[in-house]
């Protein structure tokens, strides 16, 4: 396992204060590596857009 730098896990902790801020549930997971970050990250904006999309129709995600 390779350690995050400290900048990385500032970031960190800045996303999910910003989840915690906007009220929204997220589960923390950990990854391997900037690959794997990069993925993630990813499927966390799709997920956020299709609960946005979702908010504005009116329904739940």
């Amino acid at each position: 396992m390779n350690r995050a730098f400290p900048a990385q896990l500032r970031k960190a902790i800045e996303a999910a204060n910003a989840y915690v801020k906007a009220g929204i549930l997220f589960v923390p997971m950990p990854v391997a590596d900037e690959t794997e970050q990069r993925q993630r990250l990813a499927e966390a904006d799709a997920r956020l857009e299709e609960m946005a999309v979702a908010a504005e129709k009116g329904g739940a995600a």
